[in-house]
């Protein structure tokens, strides 16, 4: 079986593929893709594989954009470390999901289905509105505030109030332009949609920031940008080259 991954952090992907090749010494990784341009590219040039194992957040943006621009004509995978509100969103919309950190069990469990995801795929039409269907549910309206706990009591935090969101120590947490930090029950990846993309960024995987909290924004080494804030940071915020033309529209196109 000829198999695609689509995974933008290197070890998470080769992690996978030698798992993969664990479980059924007769696989063939065809490639390892770590883009949405590059995936679009690659399945546009070449014949489509027997089966994709495709994470979600790219290094440019989400994977579901792929499926916007080509055609996929074989059973996908996601791959996902979401939290319960997302994984429902794959449930409700029959969309196949195996969660990270990958492990043998799980990863022979997801092959165990590959002949039902064949049959899921040839019903070509209901199989796209499952994916469109499971975008939408996987974006939520943007929010106008956020419940955290303060000294065993919930308080909202007003979205406006927020200078960025960020991960450390597996937790994510949120930080104000008054220089609090609160802990948030959300992925970044749930974030995203619950925040204006217009005044939030992702910058990349460790912090998604508001246009408010930017002070300036300086070239960095290996064509890279890194943003400096007007609130406190303990680290350089670096977007990296797949996505400095997309931060610069987004700080342009306002």
């Amino acid at each position: 079986m000829k198999i695609l991954i689509i995974e933008d952090e290197p070890q998470t992907a080769i992690d996978l593929a030698q798992t993969l090749k664990k479980a059924e010494p007769a696989i063939e990784i065809e490639n390892i893709l770590e883009s949405v341009h590059r995936s679009v590219e690659y399945l546009t040039e070449n014949p489509m594989p027997e089966l994709i194992y495709m994470d979600i957040q790219l290094a440019d943006g989400l994977s579901f954009d792929i499926f916007k621009q080509v055609k996929i004509t074989c059973p996908v995978i996601f791959c996902t470390a979401y939290d319960e509100y997302a994984l429902n969103a794959f449930k409700l919309n029959g969309i196949d999901f195996i969660l990270k950190p990958f492990d043998l069990k799980s990863v022979r469990a997801s092959l165990e289905k590959i002949n039902l995801l064949k049959e899921h795929f040839q019903k070509e039409d209901h199989y796209a509105k499952s994916v469109s269907s499971m975008i939408h549910s996987f974006r939520p309206g943007t929010k106008s505030s956020f419940l955290v706990n303060h000294k065993g009591k919930m308080i909202p935090v007003a979205t406006s109030d927020i200078a960025y969101f960020f991960i450390a120590d597996e937790l994510t947490f949120l930080f104000t332009f008054d220089e609090q930090k609160y802990i948030v029950n959300y992925s970044l990846e749930v974030l995203e949609g619950q925040v204006d993309s217009q005044q939030f960024y992702r910058a990349n995987r460790q912090y998604l920031i508001n246009f408010g909290a930017i002070r300036e924004v300086e070239p960095y080494f290996n064509r890279k940008l890194v943003v400096k804030l007007n609130v406190k940071c303990k680290e350089q915020i670096l977007v990296g080259k797949l996505k400095v033309t997309s931060f610069r529209e987004w700080l342009t196109n306002r």
